[in-house]
Order: C-alpha cells, then structure tokens, then sequence
C-alpha cells in the first residue's frame, strides 16, 4: 500500500512524457484515493479491478467528460461543451450539453444546465418490479416500472417520492388481475399530485395504467388508461364497484334491487352505467333503485327517496362531480300496449293496459313507493262486452277510495297519475 501511494503522489509527474502501465494480478485492483488521512478521511475516489469492473465515488462532486471552452455561436464568447455530465448530488446525468459562458457567470462552469440530447440507436432496458399483492409501498429511488396485483377487495397506497429528490423523475404503475380492492397512487404526506395537495389517482379496472412525472412542486399525470372492466352482474342490491357497468338481472317476479353509489366525494369524475334486465328476462312487479349515498344527491333524487329504473332494459349513465352524482344520460325503451284479460297486478314499467271488452277483471296498481313520482298508467277496454275493471289500490287509495270501477261502457279509458303519495284520475272517458 505504501508503494501504491507513493507512485500516486509522483503520479502528476510520471504522466507528463510517458506511458503508464498497471499490470493486476489475480484479484489486484488499482485505487486512486483523495488527500485525506489514512485511516480517518481517506476514500476511495476511483477503484479499476482486476475483472474489469470500474467504481468511480464521486461524493457529491460533478464528474464531466467535457470538450473545452470554444466560440460555438460566432460571438466571440467561449462557451463549454459536455459530452457527458454527471450530477454527484442528484444523480442526474446530461449529454450533449452545450450552455455556459467561461467567465463562470450564472449558467457557466458552476451551473451548467442538464438539458440532454440522447441518440439511441436500439432498444432501452429500464426497471420493471414485480409487486405482487400488497397494501402500502413506499417507492424507491431505482423504481421505474411496477406491476401490482389485485386480487383482493383491499386497497393498495403507492406512495410516490419526494418532490424535492424526484424532479424530472419518471414512474408507471400497471395494474393486473380483477379483485375489487384499489390501488391509490398518491404523493407523500402534504406533497401534490396533479397540483392538489394529497391529490391521489385510482387504478380500479383491470389492465389500467398510469404514468407520472416530477415536476418542481408537484407529481404530474402524463397519460392513464381506464381499461373498461368485465361488467358487474349482479341478481340482489350491491354497492357499486370500480367496474364501469352494471347489469342488474332479476331471477323472478316482486323482486327489488337497490344499487347504491358509493361517495360522490370519493369517487371525482367516476362514471357508472346501470342497465336493468340485462339477460333479457321479464318478471312482473320488479324495482330496481339507484341509491346515493346518505346526505348526497343522484339529481333530484336522495338517500331516502332514490332514483327508480321503472322500465324493462332501461339504462342510465352516471357521473361523479365530486359532490354529487348527476344523470348524463338515460334510456328508457317504449313499451308496447299490454293485453291484460285476467285479474293481475300492473308492473311499475306499463304504461298502457288494453282490457278485452267482455273480461271483468281486478287490475291492482303497483304500490306508489315503486315508481316515481308523475308516473302515470292508462286502462283502455276493447270495444263491445260488459265486462267490469275494476282498479284496486295498492297501499295508498285512488283520489281517497279502496277502488276505481271502470264500467263496461265500450271504449272507456281512465288515466291514473302518482304524486309520490297517492293516485289521482287525471281523465277520464
């Protein structure tokens, strides 16, 4: 060692008119250390092994493969140009820099700009992390590239870098498989995402993806796609999920479904499509309710008067604003005229009910709760007979009375509209 350090003292000297070899044995290493003393500050500032393998410390100094100072731009000034600039603070590495004037002024030798210019000329590996299922994570300085399962209904935080260590920094999250739980990337504690202080993005379909970068003061969202998930189905009253669509299918008659929203407050910019029948089946006496969340609005509709899908293979598309939930658009199919020629009970979704003219028959209307408010039901007798409908209440009387007769008179009709609190005969022929 004392050989070593003295031919690195003479080593200015040595390079002046000669050609230096170093010949390594067998595990040899050649080191070049700085001034300090041996034993308490001495370190190790480049170290050539045997193998081939090269470490250069650059402990918070610049490293610079640089051309000089030259008259770049015809101006007379001399400017510097790096072929390579390595930054031992943050890291950060430069090419192709051209900026800096050489009387060291601000932009010059001590602040040179890392603005690169990189040809590659083939492919670029970069770090790809398998995650696997996890709850929280914190991410690293050397992550790129994460790929995290979701299998479960719990949530997953990915917690991004520290603005100030990050700038420039670049992460993508993949997310895999189909489990109902989230997977919420957000900023550090106070930091912000998007310019929102503790903003946060929700990777919720399968197959989603995001991609942010550090700005000065906060993450920024490059790019997301929200792969539409395989659609919710479901036969009995759910919350909804962070899959795009539900199908509500009822498996026999009188059922009733309720699909409640989750917050609006939650769940910014969220969309939801609900269509009712999905598989195609029809049973008489079904309600199906669209529910927001308690002390929340879905428009005019609330937590205890909820939206009603009256109507067989209607759809309603929904939307977050991040206080309430509002309607962007609905369907609602028409529905033919329905014969009717034996007692029964009208479903919520008939609208007109055509009785042959010698049935004498019991219509009961649907109990008032089961469909919205001004909904309104026209019976309509085919002509000739002297059949008798009569039209029986259904938890609430008709205008005040257990029933409405409809004589057997050729052609009468009787419309009926709901209030929200009874029956009213609006004509009457």
């Amino acid at each position: 060692m004392k050989k070593l350090l003295l031919l690195l003292a003479f080593f200015p000297l040595l390079i002046q008119a000669q050609s230096i070899k170093a010949k390594l044995g067998t595990g040899g290493s050649f080191i070049i250390l700085n001034n300090g003393t041996p034993g308490v500050d001495e370190f190790v500032k480049l170290l050539i092994k045997e193998t081939g393998e090269v470490n250069w410390y650059l402990d918070g100094k610049d490293l610079f493969i640089r051309d000089g100072f030259f008259d770049a731009f015809g101006d007379g000034i001399h400017y510097k140009y790096d072929f390579m600039h390595i930054d031992g603070t943050t890291g950060r590495i430069g090419f192709n820099i051209l900026g800096g004037k050489s009387d060291g002024s601000l932009g010059g030798e001590n602040n040179l700009p890392l603005t690169s210019s990189v040809t590659l000329m083939g492919s670029i590996a970069t770090k790809v992390r398998l995650l696997g299922e996890i709850s929280n994570y914190v991410i690293q300085q050397d992550d790129h590239i994460m790929i995290i399962d979701k299998t479960t209904n719990t949530n997953s935080d990915m917690v991004l870098s520290p603005v100030a260590t990050s700038r420039g920094r670049e992460y993508i999250f993949k997310r895999n498989d189909n489990g109902e739980g989230k997977i919420i990337v957000k900023p550090a504690l106070g930091e912000k995402l998007n310019g929102i202080v503790n903003g946060s993005i929700t990777l919720g379909a399968e197959n989603s993806t995001l991609e942010v970068v550090c700005g000065v003061d906060s993450w920024w969202v490059i790019s997301e796609t929200a792969v539409t998930a395989l659609s919710q189905v479901t036969t009995t009253s759910i919350t909804a999920s962070d899959k795009n669509i539900i199908e509500v299918n009822f498996t026999g008659a009188s059922q009733s479904i309720d699909i409640s929203l989750p917050a609006a407050a939650d769940h910014e910019d969220k969309l939801y499509t609900i269509k009712r029948n999905a598989n195609g089946a029809l049973f008489s006496g079904n309600v199906l309710r669209i529910v927001p969340a308690s002390g929340e609005n879905l428009d005019q509709s609330t937590f205890a008067s909820p939206y009603l899908m009256e109507n067989d293979f209607e759809s309603i598309t929904v939307r977050s604003n991040g206080t309430s939930w509002v309607i962007l658009n609905k369907y609602k199919p028409e529905h033919a005229i329905r014969e009717v020629s034996t007692t029964a009970t009208i479903s919520s979704s008939d609208q007109t009910l055509l009785i042959p003219g010698t049935s004498t028959i019991n219509l009961t209307l649907p109990d008032i709760t089961t469909v919205p408010v001004g909904k309104t039901i026209t019976v309509k007798r085919k002509a000739g007979g002297a059949g008798v409908v009569t039209l029986l209440k259904s938890g609430v009387a008709v205008e005040g009375a257990a029933s409405l007769a409809i004589d057997g008179t050729t052609l009468s009709t009787v419309t009926v509209q709901s209030d929200g609190v009874e029956w009213w005969v609006i004509s009457k022929f």
